[in-house]
């Protein structure tokens, strides 16, 4: 009882405060602007707020929509000892948001947000509410030196169409955010950073930075994670169009609830080529070496299993790897429309059911919006996780999504969104195919139509 009235708490703090900063700054942040410093987005994670290359001033929605989830997994055994599956589920669930941007003559601040609550008619243990909030902020201190901010966080429930779907999916640098669970398990997450880039000569830059990280889950078999990370970057333009660069970071994680701790060293070689007005590509290659410690079951000698009266017992354990990274991504970014293609190796914390793991990422997303009646936005993405140390295992998910909004009127928008994804895991009983297909009216000022990814 403690523990929900607790959720709940959080959760309306979440809200207040999300619900008083879309209000300011959707009225402070209709102003033109004109910020001329780097596109800077922060080690490849998209600007918060964009819509394409063209600035989106700040702009509130809410909307009132019919869904149906299914696949939805729950942490626990049903009677027939399998783990619980919530089958079909129909309700309906109520937003509120902003998105964009505020462009200065040297700077720039950005936003997303989105919460909801959503009501089940037919299971009323799953009501809940969700939030996300992201920001970031680019200052161009001189000439040669430029900062940026950056903070996301929120609380979701959802593995499937929640509040995440289509949030930066293909950023592997946001170690707080869990994109990747298996479990409709309620989690709380916030992931800062703060970046230095240099510029050194008409050739030279660096960038420098560090973050901090921090996951908890609600139920007790899911494991949450504390964690800090440092990054450095240092490139060279060998051309007008082409650019050489070497990179590092580093991270450290501990899990509250378990005895571990870990830490993953990256080194990689980067290329970067500007093609035309629009297109870039980026690739990198190189190694991550991890250091975990942690304590695994394992089975007692028959004679210590007969004087202690039990046949498993824990011991302490160190393990070690290195293993090769890799990083590819393409992206093209027009007036109103964006198009990203993105594959990633290298390490992560975990998902809370396996933790440091070895993680492989592939996603493709488009966006676009014809600045008259309608809006698009879809997503396919890949994730593949094997565990290192003594958590052994190994997990894959498949999704696609979609957003659609068209304009009825001046304020009011049809919106419509379909989110599917196939969940493989070392364990057959656990594989599942999770959706979301919900419709509805969405209410918002501004001359383009409505943009929800």
């Amino acid at each position: 009882m403690g523990q929900n009235c607790l959720e709940q708490k959080v959760t309306l703090l979440i809200f207040r405060i999300a619900v008083f900063t879309v209000g300011a700054l959707s009225l402070y942040g209709q102003g033109g602007g004109g910020y001329g410093g780097p596109a800077i987005s922060s080690r490849g994670l998209r600007q918060a707020g964009a819509r394409g290359s063209e600035p989106v001033s700040i702009r509130p929605f809410a909307n009132v929509i019919g869904i149906v989830d299914t696949g939805g997994v729950g942490v626990g055994l049903d009677s027939n000892g399998d783990i619980v599956d919530y089958g079909a589920l129909y309700g309906v669930e109520a937003n509120i948001g902003a998105y964009g941007s505020r462009e200065w003559k040297r700077s720039r601040f950005g936003m997303d947000y989105q919460g909801n609550y959503r009501a089940y008619a037919n299971n009323n243990f799953l009501n809940g509410s969700d939030h996300f909030l992201g920001m970031d902020y680019t200052q161009q201190v001189t000439r040669r030196a430029t900062v940026q901010f950056r903070g996301m966080g929120g609380t979701s429930s959802r593995a499937v169409g929640g509040v995440l779907a289509g949030q930066f999916l293909n950023n592997t640098d946001a170690l707080g955010l869990p994109i990747n669970d298996l479990f409709d398990n309620r989690a709380y997450f916030a992931d800062i950073t703060g970046t230095l880039i240099l510029q050194m000569g008409a050739r030279n830059s660096i960038s420098l930075g560090g973050s901090g990280f921090a996951v908890r889950r609600q139920s007790a078999a899911l494991v949450g994670l504390n964690g800090t990370r440092a990054f450095a970057d240092i490139s060279r333009r060998v051309s007008r169009r082409s650019s050489i660069g070497l990179s590092y970071s580093y991270f450290h994680v501990d899990y509250p609830r378990v005895f571990g701790e870990a830490d993953s060293h990256t080194a990689m070689l980067q290329f970067s080529r500007q093609f035309g007005r629009d297109w870039s590509l980026s690739v990198a290659g190189g190694a991550f070496y991890t250091d975990f410690a942690g304590t695994r079951t394992v089975q007692l000698d028959p004679v210590i299993a007969e004087l202690l009266g039990q046949t498993a017992g824990r011991e302490a354990f160190n393990a070690i790897n290195l293993q090769s990274a890799f990083m590819a991504s393409l992206a093209r970014n027009w007036r109103r429309s964006a198009v990203t293609a993105s594959y990633h190796r290298g390490s992560n914390p975990g998902n809370g059911f396996l933790l440091l793991s070895r993680q492989e990422t592939a996603v493709v997303a488009y966006t676009y919006n014809n600045g008259s009646r309608w809006s698009v936005g879809g997503s396919g993405n890949w994730f593949s996780t094997t565990g290192l140390g003594g958590f052994a295992g190994s997990f894959q998910s498949y999704g696609a999504g979609s957003t659609l909004s068209y304009r009825l009127t001046e304020m009011l928008h049809l919106t419509s969104q379909l989110d599917v994804r196939r969940f493989n895991s070392s364990s057959s009983g656990f594989n599942r195919l999770g959706t979301r297909v919900a419709l509805g009216l969405s209410f918002s000022p501004g001359e383009l139509p409505l943009s929800l990814r």
